[in-house]
């Protein structure tokens, strides 16, 4: 699986490492990194605590996700 880039970037810019956002999250490091890697699509609940724990929108957090899905990457 590749690595999400953006989200990763997202990650490491308030994070140390995935593991702390997920710790802060209440989340475990495994299931962050299924996110991350695109192993998982995070449903709407779990985008928003991702947007909240990264003090981003849930439009910004979501639309990463979008473009993944699309075939041309469009949102």
């Amino acid at each position: 699986m590749e690595k999400n880039l953006e989200l990763s970037g997202m990650i490491h810019a308030k994070y140390p490492n995935e593991s702390a956002m997920a710790k802060s999250m209440g989340w475990t490091r495994q299931k962050l990194n299924k996110i991350t890697t695109g192993r998982k699509m995070p449903d709407l609940q779990e985008t928003k605590e991702i947007a909240s724990a990264l003090d981003k929108s849930i439009t910004d957090v979501a639309n990463i996700f979008l473009k993944s899905k699309s075939p041309n990457c469009d949102k």
